[in-house]
């Protein structure tokens, strides 16, 4: 069996991320965390926190292994969908000013000279989020 020890600044800090963080998945590495100190097998951690025993041996090295041990509990940066839009961001607003807003000709074009194929949504939300 293994389990994680923890120091008492340690347990008290995993339990404060455990009740304030806005990060469920920070939330839930906590929790495993904190179930393991209280000497509980890595079969029951996986069953109470619904995440595989492989996940919860990878949680459990890389916190042991880490220098910044909270670091490990947040997801890497760099996952997740690329934004397919961030090479012409500098063109779009001139385009948007050219058509007038209507966005069916700022699609072609953008599909035919920089080849780059998305929905209207997806324009839609990305002229949201940079406020134009």
């Amino acid at each position: 069996m293994r389990f994680v020890k923890l120091t008492k600044e340690e347990k008290t800090e995993l339990e404060k991320l455990y009740k304030t963080s806005p990060n469920s998945v920070v939330r839930q590495r906590s929790l495993s965390l904190l179930y393991s100190n209280e000497q509980r097998s890595i079969a029951q951690v996986s069953k109470l926190v619904r995440l595989s025993r492989r996940t919860i041996e990878r949680l459990f090295n890389a916190w042991e292994a880490s220098s910044d041990k909270y670091s490990t509990l947040s997801i890497a940066e760099g996952r997740g969908a690329k934004v397919k839009l961030s090479y012409v961001t500098e063109l779009l607003p001139g385009l948007l000013k050219d058509h007038n807003r209507n966005l069916n000709p700022i699609l072609d074009e953008l599909e035919k000279t920089h080849n780059i194929t998305v929905c209207k949504l997806t324009l839609q939300n990305f002229f949201k989020d940079k406020r134009l």
